[in-house]
């Protein structure tokens, strides 16, 4: 792990470099070091521009990207895109293009390209450069390190890594490619998938963190960052572009940090390794993508989706293949409630019928024991299990169906069941053999240890509980909380590699698998967050961050983004939200003396504009519409909210061939006033026993999203949380959306729709009337359809 130096290896004879303190390497003394350069001049492609004499640091060049290399030691020395704007590089770096994380049973160390007293470069067939690294002092004299790094053609390059003589010493992490001074310019934006995705407009403070010394970000992948790629660009002259082409899920992660005050930053993609100490060799099946993307954070998702739409997991996502169960690809809106069947499916009847569409229900505190302590003890339900399977059948004679929450990595160490399945032998394992261990619960923080699905053991107690559920209680599918996540396993004896690895999904599959053969046909599976990886297995991702407010302070900089539904819409589908009408449920079989005297009380009326902002959000990002704790009495008490929560779900219902199966698209430039929210910071265990309690944000009065059907036709969607009407003045340009001048203009809303003339060619403005909680669409449809 970088943050310790490598002095202690005695024999290692360390560079004459000053190692910088920004990634937590101390200083090293001066000690002499001879390097020998190798750059041999091979024919040069012309339009690529490779500089190619040995007085000159090597390049590759393209209209899109130029990066110079520094011929001493390899490390990126330039970047700069099209424009002639440097973007990243430094004329020196104290570690190089590279470092390992070396571990075994004494203290980790870091080893650094830098150390190498050999250093060559060479060119290969003109756009890709060969870099390779030896004569490192014992005990790693025998290892050796090849990289290549070759331009594409979309102002991208592509970088390898091959790691030869590592017998002696146990390699855990490589990171690779390390840029530094990568510049963070005023006005900048970081954006990243961390599930559904976010951005922060604010990097240079999060890097600098609160020292101004500089701060780490690391995004992990596969799991909470549910795609592989980062982008650090200005919303009009662009900027850096990060990304990986791994279709197996191998364990990765997306490393920033802050240099000095934060105005530049340094990047690294980190490898982790498989069995670290047992290989001689490794290199990644992938390549790490770097590159110059021209705009915001939705210019690098549209580069990311053409790659990533090509790949097995989208053309076998359940959605896009038609395998996703009809009851999920029909529900018209979601109820998430809390506890007993009277409490979850007598609402849930009472929901449909107000919507007039099919309602699907997402059931949580179902189960025996309480929530988040009695993890995987699910059953007999807590109502027993006659009446629970009674009012299963009453629901779905009315229409209704549910999934359960089963979470799908928890076993709590308190329960019964750990002690007599000797759960703990199979758990996953720290780093120093330790049983993993999570809390959650803040009423009664008993512990829960992680499992990992890969286990046949994990597995085998999973899908016979799952198999009760479905089978003998009538349960439509099973929401597997935690599903869309993943964990280094260091636990031996269990069949899998201990470190990095792909082996979580692996056994993901071979679970989710199991357990579609053991329920049947017609069963539907969720999982929490959003993840590429996990769509050929899951028909349905709860993304919950379009309430992320009541669960996260809006002071930390980060507010969401759709860029799992812009890569990925018409592959996933997507539904949730904490957004309720209430404050929170308390579990009734948690402590009694610590029930706050205000559980599931209608929420101050001072709060409803959160709600209205979370229903919108859901509707112009493409989601299926889920209300929480939803209770019949909301039904008069909060008519207003309903009434808006009704319109926009059956407005989606009806275009369902763009706000389901459409693609993502840029929306017009839409002008219209800004409003200050006041917020409820308050959820499950949010603010609960103190804090923070409300928090305010700005948003526009009407938000916007776009969406292109697969016959070409567009539909702009506008979903109004003005409480006075209001005019949303729209730039609209054919062009850039995609269809032809003379595209016909049809508004869809609550009172039907309405022809509303042709299109222009080139941009135009299109003045929209909004009327109070308004959702309304603009579909435009080409000439000649």
């Amino acid at each position: 792990m970088i943050g310790q130096d490598i002095s202690s290896l005695s024999t290692i004879t360390m560079p004459h470099r000053s190692v910088s303190r920004s990634e937590g390497v101390v200083n090293q003394p001066p000690r002499q070091l001879v390097r020998r350069l190798l750059f041999r001049t091979l024919p040069v492609a012309a339009s690529l521009g490779l500089l190619a004499c040995t007085d000159v640091d090597p390049t590759l060049n393209s209209s899109g990207i130029k990066v110079t290399l520094s011929q001493q030691d390899g490390h990126v020395v330039k970047l700069v895109d099209g424009t002639g704007r440097q973007l990243a590089g430094r004329p020196t770096d104290s570690l190089g293009l590279w470092t390992l994380d070396i571990g075994g049973d004494s203290a980790r160390h870091t080893l650094a390209a830098s150390q190498a007293k050999l250093f060559t470069i060479n060119r290969k067939e003109g756009d890709t450069l060969v870099l390779e690294w030896r004569e490192f002092p014992a005990p790693l004299a025998q290892l050796a390190v090849t990289a290549r790094v070759s331009l594409r053609s979309d102002s991208t390059t592509a970088w390898s890594i091959a790691l030869s003589g590592m017998d002696t010493v146990s390699v855990e992490q490589v990171h690779f490619p390390r840029l530094t001074g990568i510049t963070v310019e005023e006005g900048a934006e970081l954006a990243v998938p961390s599930w559904m995705g976010q951005r922060t407009r604010q990097p240079r403070t999060m890097l600098a963190g609160t020292d101004g010394k500089g701060k780490r970000l690391e995004f992990a992948y596969p799991g909470a960052t549910s795609m592989q790629m980062v982008a650090l660009s200005h919303p009009e002259r662009g900027g850096m572009y990060f990304a990986a082409d791994d279709t197996a899920a191998y364990r990765k992660s997306f490393s920033l940090w802050g240099e000095g005050g934060g105005d530049s930053t340094g990047y690294a993609m980190v490898h982790v390794l498989s069995d670290p100490g047992k290989n001689s060799n490794y290199a990644p099946s992938y390549h790490a993508i770097v590159g110059v993307v021209p705009g915001d954070w939705l210019s690098a998702v549209e580069r990311y989706r053409a790659w990533g739409t090509k790949q097995y997991w989208a053309r076998e996502s359940r959605l896009h293949s038609g395998i996703t169960p009809k009851w999920m690809t029909d529900a018209g809106a979601w109820e998430w409630n809390r506890g007993r069947s009277d409490v979850v499916l007598e609402p849930a009847a009472a929901l449909q019928k107000d919507v007039g569409l099919p309602v699907n229900v997402f059931w949580h505190w179902w189960h025996h024991g309480p929530y988040d302590t009695s993890f995987p003890d699910y059953i007999p339900p807590r109502e027993g299990a006659a009446p629970f399977t009674k009012a299963v059948a009453k629901a779905h004679a009315e229409g209704l169906h549910a999934i359960v929450y089963m979470n799908q990595r928890l076993w709590c160490t308190n329960t019964p069941s750990w002690t007599k399945d000797g759960a703990e032998q199979w758990a996953v394992r720290e780093r120093d053999g330790t049983v993993r261990l999570e809390t959650y619960n803040v009423f009664n923080p008993l512990p829960c240890a992680t499992m990992n699905p890969y286990n046949e053991f994990w597995r085998n107690k999973y899908v016979g509980i799952a198999d009760t559920v479905l089978n003998q209680y009538g349960i439509d599918g099973i929401y597997m909380d935690q599903a869309v996540l993943s964990l280094i396993d260091w636990s031996k004896g269990h069949g899998h590699p201990v470190g990095g690895g792909n082996y979580w999904m692996q056994g993901f599959r071979e679970l989710a698998k199991s357990l579609r053969t053991r329920g049947g046909e017609g069963r539907g599976f969720a999982g929490e967050g959003g993840g590429e990886s996990w769509m050929p297995d899951l028909d349905a991702f709860l993304t919950l961050q379009v309430s992320q407010e009541r669960y996260m302070d809006p002071a930390s900089g980060w507010e969401v983004i759709p860029m799992f539904q812009a890569a990925y819409h018409p592959y996933a589908l997507t539904y949730g939200t904490y957004g309720s009408l209430t404050l929170p449920p308390y579990d009734d079989l948690w402590p009694k003396e610590k029930r706050p005297a205000t559980a599931m009380q209608l929420l101050d009326e001072k709060f409803v504009r959160q709600f209205h902002l979370e229903q919108a959000r859901m509707f112009v990002w493409g989601m299926q519409p889920t209300i929480a704790n939803f209770l019949p009495d909301q039904l008069t008490a909060r008519r207003r909210e309903m009434d808006y929560f009704g319109k926009l779900a059956r407005l989606r219902y009806g275009l369902r061939d763009f706000f389901q199966t459409g693609e993502f698209i840029r929306a017009p430039k839409v002008q219209v006033p800004e409003v200050d929210l006041l917020l409820s910071r308050i959820s499950i265990y949010a603010a609960r026993l103190g804090g923070p309690t409300e928090a305010h944000i700005k948003t526009p009065e009407v938000l916007s999203g776009a969406w292109k059907a697969a016959d070409g036709r567009v539909a702009v969607a506008l979903a109004g949380i003005n409480l006075e009407a209001v005019e949303a003045v729209l730039t609209i340009d054919p062009a850039q959306l995609g269809v032809a001048a003379g595209a016909r203009i049809v508004r869809h809303d609550s009172n039907g729709q309405q022809e509303l003339g042709t299109l222009k060619a080139g941009s135009q403005e299109l003045r929209v009337p909004v009327g109070v909680l308004e959702g309304l669409v603009l579909e435009l449809i080409p000439p000649g359809k």
